[in-house]
């Protein structure tokens, strides 16, 4: 029994001096060296249970079958006519012909737009000019006889008729001079010469006429001013059209002679006009 129990006892210290390398190996382990960094060691730690799984989803209804037939087609919905849709369709229609026939009109009046009649003074006849004491105190007395021809050409390609037409004459914007002139025609792209004659005697009431006159008188020239005021009418194809027009003549008039017969002065003076 001793033997037995001694072999059992060194059988027993045999096997704890196998296992305690083993340990020791365990406790320090041995890391080769590697050219790269070393893996993390992977961690014993316990992993979490797996959670259940999900639960699966419910069941779904089968689509419905398809129709054995189409359905039958939209009609679409029946248009209602408005009692106003008629004017509206009018009140278009006349917009359309008001625009056109502006701007008709307003091409045309460019194309053939009126230009200004060119008035020239072209001689004057002046027989006497004579300013002295009047009756009346403080006022001159103008004694005067002009006769004066004005070219007037129309460049347009219409007529021009002047209804109406009156000459004034004028010294130091005194008027002592009027002459009403007829009526008259003027052809498309045409000339002609208008006269209007002045003669008779004016009071002068501005103090400084006399003073002009003198000086004048010694320079050997009067300067009158002659205005040709007229309302005139013209037609552009089918529109008729009426202005007013003023022609502007400063005259530079010598001072007339002593001898019996007048002498005419051819000036071709330009004049201004306002038409």
């Amino acid at each position: 029994m001793a033997a037995a129990a001694a072999a059992a006892a060194a059988a027993n210290a045999s096997r704890q001096d196998e296992r305690r390398p083993l340990q020791l190996q365990m406790s320090a382990p041995y890391y080769p060296y590697y050219p790269y960094p070393l893996r993390r060691q992977q961690s014993y730690r316990a992993h979490p249970p797996p959670s259940s799984p999900p639960p699966p989803p419910p069941p779904t209804s089968p689509p419905p079958p398809p129709p054995s037939s189409p359905p039958p087609p939209r009609l679409p919905a029946p248009r209602r006519s408005a009692p106003g849709c008629s004017l509206c369709f009018f009140l278009k229609v006349i917009v359309v012909i008001v625009v056109v026939l502006g701007a008709l009109t307003t091409v045309l009046w460019l194309i053939l737009r009126p230009v200004a009649v060119r008035a020239t003074a072209v001689s004057a006849t002046l027989s006497r000019f004579d300013l002295a004491d009047g009756p009346a105190a403080g006022g001159q007395l103008l004694q005067y006889n002009l006769t004066m021809g004005i070219s007037l050409r129309n460049p347009n390609r219409f007529h021009i008729h002047y209804d109406y037409a009156e000459a004034q004459a004028s010294y130091d914007g005194e008027r002592f001079g009027y002459d009403p002139v007829e009526p008259f025609y003027l052809e498309r792209k045409s000339e002609r010469t208008v006269t209007a004659a002045f003669g008779g005697s004016s009071l002068v009431d501005d103090g400084g006429a006399l003073r002009t006159y003198r000086r004048e008188r010694s320079d050997g020239f009067y300067y009158v001013n002659v205005r040709l005021y007229s309302d005139l009418g013209f037609k552009v194809r089918v529109f008729n059209t009426r202005r007013k027009s003023k022609i502007s003549c400063k005259l530079r008039l010598p001072v007339p002679s002593t001898s019996a017969t007048p002498v005419t002065t051819q000036l071709g003076t330009r004049c201004s006009v306002d038409f």
